[in-house]
């Protein structure tokens, strides 16, 4: 290796060559780094030691995420009411969430207003209520007493009644007042001033309608709004003007400029690379269906917080086009994920400081294959998977255990984008090589960001292959009074034309469409209710046993459900000569109770008890549950009547039974109960046969253990043979086998 090269004060004039700089707009930073021009004079040295501006690398972060996705999480509280909504920006084609910021209740008619995007938009749009599309007439932007829009769709309209029972309004952000109808039937509550200026606005008029259909007009309270369309108005540095874009890049700058947290001034950025990020993210890519779409669009809603920076926050925007921040002299810069060429081959390296090679990473940090999680439009936005992405060859290289990186896309809408940046975010976790070395003068224009090839003598040649500049921190000092000395430290990552490549005929694979059905939002009940008793139903706490009737059930298929209830009924037997369930005659529905969403066993079933119903051959018990959740509840699934029975249990055979004549045409039965502590009564048979299954139940008596119970029969005529048997019932219904029998003939 070389000593570093000294630079005679005859060679400041140093600078980027400018056929370089034009393989990519990240390398013309460097030429601005003194202030210096491609070719210019030279650079000033001031007070003998001069640093130049560090350039670092901030690396994408990707994870294995687990659990909810952060999108669906942030949707889900945007919806909630609130006095103090949070700052949102709102991207792309989308739903907007709607936030209750301000509502009034006036006899049947429910006046709310909803924050959709904490800036003005562009529209059109869409309205939906819990998820059901609202079609309309009228002009939403009109705000004169006349205006508004007017649902014309079930089972918002009205029949018989002037107004539907759905009407609105939308704020663009240019809107100077509230909307007069809003301000004159809600007097005193809305005003004329409360227009929301700079912010789009939803304002809403909501008739309950029929009490009967009010659960199905309206299964939640306030309603749960989502407006389609196209949101916030985006500078494009390229051509200076104000417009709706789903560009990814431009999206960033957006967002780093007009964030209320810390906004970007444009000295502090390095806009050519964001035009350059715009221009990749408008290019157009081929799909296996044939056609192109944009290579990376953003669309979602951007929700700020307190107590995160805001690099974390935008995140999800960067992560949308596989993109990275990286600073350049001083100011921001992006780096898009895109294919690049070398701007600089390196053959040798400085002595100034240990060349360090790394070839492996840690295995935590190596995956096999991808997917990516993204908020699915023909699923309602919720999320959805695309496709596994397997790296080829991966997983026989790390030992055949296969690793799965879950990548959570939240600003990406469309499947095809996201097997895309699936793929790029698994083949950069195999891109295992890490140079840390210092580097000649004469690759001063390399940058973060920069490709660069290494071309080492021997014995590096393993190390031979493209590298993106991870960090790079030019600094340069006196040497002596005719000399100074430039070092370049730097880190560089190895980097591949593959890992952005794609073949849209062979890697994209199909997903299957989503069937969402806005109509159908109202909360399904669970698809059977089974019922049980006995010993399956019976709980047992210690010595006490207490018998139940178990009503049993998988989840609803509905997502929105949030828990269950349940009540029960009893049908009495009223008509002995019937026959048919019209026989028994229903007494009426009691609360049971309630059933959190999280109650179910191992198994997934949700279970309900009815303790100590009445045992009796003439009462039978239903139990019906519905699903509960946030667009109110389903209706009732019913299961089929059960007799109510204790749990199974052997009871013990009465000791004795004997049978006597016991004057004219009659015969007394002595029995003595059994010695067994759960019975409870003792039953006497009768038969003209010695056979018990002829037999008829003549007797029930209350008899405790060891209980002598004495009966007579008489009217039996002269010279009848009887034969006799005796069980024991414990308190559960529970028989005994019959005793021995018994007979006597009568005189």
């Amino acid at each position: 290796m070389r000593k570093l090269l000294l630079i005679s004060t005859a060679l400041l004039g140093f600078a980027v060559q400018p056929d370089r700089a034009a393989a990519e707009p990240i390398t013309l930073a460097v030429a601005s780094v003194f202030g210096a021009t491609a070719g210019g004079a030279g650079f000033a040295i001031i007070q003998g030691v001069v640093g130049m501006a560090v350039s670092f690398g901030l690396s994408l972060v990707v994870q294995a995420l687990s659990g909810k996705p952060k999108s669906e999480t942030a949707r889900a509280e945007l919806t909630k009411p609130t006095s103090l909504p949070a700052y949102r920006f709102v991207y792309g084609k989308t739903w907007a969430p709607g936030t209750p910021v301000a509502w009034h209740v006036r006899g049947r008619v429910l006046y709310v207003c909803y924050l959709l995007n904490s800036r003005p938009s562009a529209g059109p749009f869409t309205v939906l209520f819990d998820k059901r599309k609202v079609e309309k007439t009228g002009d939403e932007f009109d705000f004169s007493m006349a205006g508004g829009a007017r649902a014309t769709n079930a089972p918002f309209t009205n029949p018989g009644f002037s107004l539907p029972l759905a009407m609105y309004w939308i704020g663009k952000g240019d809107q100077t007042s509230c909307p007069a109808r809003i301000v004159q039937e809600c007097a005193g509550h809305f005003r004329a001033t409360d227009a929301w200026r700079g912010r789009t606005v939803l304002w809403v008029r909501l008739d309950c309608g029929d009490d009967d259909k009010r659960s199905t007009t309206w299964p939640a309270s306030p309603p749960e709004v989502n407006v389609d369309g196209n949101w916030s108005l985006v500078h494009d540095p390229r051509d200076g003007q104000e417009k709706f874009t789903r560009n990814q890049g431009l999206i960033v700058l957006d967002a780093l400029r007009k964030n209320p947290m810390r906004p970007y001034r444009d000295a502090y950025l390095k806009l050519d690379t964001f035009s350059w990020a715009a221009d990749v993210a408008g290019q157009a890519v081929p799909v296996k269906a044939g056609g192109t779409i944009p290579r990376y669009r953003c669309d979602g809603v951007l929700v700020f917080g307190e107590g995160a920076e805001l690099e974390d926050q935008i995140q999800p925007l960067l992560n949308a086009g596989a993109s990275r921040l990286t600073r350049i002299g001083g100011q921001l810069a992006i780096v898009p994920a895109v294919a690049r060429p070398s701007i600089e081959v390196i053959t040798d390296v400085t002595d100034g400081q240990p060349l360090e090679l790394v070839r492996w990473r840690a295995s935590d940090d190596l995956y096999t294959e991808a997917v990516g999680r993204f908020p699915a439009p023909d699923r309602a936005y919720e999320s959805a998977e695309t496709p596994v992405f397997v790296v080829p060859g991966a997983q026989a290289e790390d030992g055949g255990i296969a690793k799965r990186l879950v990548l959570d896309l939240d600003f990406v809408t469309d499947h095809r984008q996201a097997q895309r940046l699936a793929k790029i975010a698994a083949m950069r976790s195999r891109m295992q090589r890490q140079v840390s070395t210092e580097l000649f003068p004469e690759c001063f224009d390399l940058v973060a960001g920069s490709v660069c090839t290494l071309n080492l003598r021997a014995p590096y040649g393993a190390w031979n292959v493209d590298y993106e500049v991870e960090s790079i921190a030019p600094t340069a000092g006196l040497n002596d009074d005719e000399s100074v000395v430039i070092r370049l430290p730097v880190t560089l990552t190895e980097t591949s034309a593959a890992v952005t490549a794609w073949n849209a005929a062979t890697e994209e694979q199909d997903m299957l469409a989503g069937s969402f059905d806005g109509s159908g939002t109202r909360v399904a009940p669970p698809v059977t209710v089974s019922i049980e008793t006995g010993s399956v139903a019976a709980q047992i706490s210690g010595e006490t046993t207490v018998p139940a009737v178990m009503a049993y059930w998988s989840a609803s298929p509905s997502a929105s459900a949030t828990g269950y209830e349940w009540e029960w009924g009893t049908e009495r037997f009223a008509s002995p000569s019937g026959g048919g369930d019209e026989s028994w005659r229903h007494s009426g529905w009691q609360p049971g109770g309630q059933i959190a969403k999280g109650a179910a066993d191992d198994d997934g079933v949700f279970k309900a008890f009815l303790q100590w119903p009445q045992i009796s051959d003439l009462l039978r018990y239903k139990i019906r549950v519905r699903a509960k959740g946030s667009y109110g509840a389903s209706d009732w699934l019913v299961s089929a009547p059960i007799l109510a029975r204790g749990p199974s249990a052997v009871v013990a055979v009465p000791q004795r039974l004997t049978a006597e004549p016991d004057g004219a045409g009659a015969i007394r039965v002595s029995a003595v109960q059994a010695n067994d502590r759960d019975a409870r009564k003792l039953l006497i048979y009768g038969s003209n046969l010695d056979a018990p299954l002829t037999a008829s139940l003549l007797w029930t008596d209350n008899a405790m253990a060891q209980v002598s119970v004495s009966r007579r029969e008489a009217g039996l005529g002269n010279s009848a043979t009887r034969y006799y048997w005796a069980r024991a019932r414990d308190q559960w219904g529970n028989l005994s086998d019959f005793t021995a029998s018994a007979s006597a003939t009568t005189t």
